[in-house]
């Protein structure tokens, strides 16, 4: 039940991020409460409105079964921002996001889908390498005080709470979406320090 009530929220956060960009684009006040409300109202009626059985934010499991906590909590992070001027990601902690996310995507999927003979998704079940790399990134990141240790932890803890409906470690790490989205974060970013 925890999975199922929890892969409603990605859906719901993509909604009110392209709900506040429409509304951005109209001129709307997104720091108000009234507009701030009736935006996550909607986003909210929209996830849960019913087609064929299963609420439309359920219907987002054909593109990808699991959305990782990484790419969760940057929607989170945008939404907050937009609604309240609260950088709960600064720019530090996306870029590490981004750079943590692409080199996870880099040697997870081409060797996933048979590049090679060794298979990196399996380290993602049971105590492995993994969840070593994992532990140890997340402990130098808290060090610096970098904000996406915090995110790195949230993946654990709902990896040992099963809010994704996986029990691979990797899918709460990274999914394809963030490893694209993240492709393209870096991609701008080089683009803007090279029009400096």
């Amino acid at each position: 039940m925890t999975a199922w009530a929890f892969s409603l929220v990605f859906p719901f956060l993509l909604t009110a991020v392209l709900l506040q960009a429409i509304a951005a684009a109209w001129g709307v006040n997104l720091k108000s409460r009234a507009p701030a409300l009736m935006l996550v109202l909607i986003a909210a009626c929209l996830v849960l409105v019913p087609v064929k059985g299963l609420p439309l934010g359920r219907w987002m499991i054909s593109f990808n079964a699991n959305f990782s906590i990484p790419l969760t909590a940057i929607l989170f992070s945008r939404v907050v921002d937009r609604f309240f001027g609260i950088r709960v990601l600064d720019e530090r902690a996306v870029s590490t996001c981004w750079f943590i996310s692409l080199t996870a995507g880099i040697v997870l999927y081409p060797m996933a889908l048979g590049l090679t003979r060794w298979d990196p998704y399996a380290a993602g079940w049971g105590f492995s390498w993994l969840f070593v790399i994992a532990f140890a990134v997340t402990v130098i990141l808290l060090a610096v005080k970098n904000r996406f240790g915090i995110v790195l932890i949230a993946a654990i803890l709902a990896y040992n709470l099963g809010f994704l409906e996986s029990t691979n470690l990797w899918d709460y790490l990274v999914d394809p979406f963030l490893a694209v989205t993240a492709c393209v974060g870096i991609g701008a970013k080089c683009r803007a320090r090279s029009a400096e």
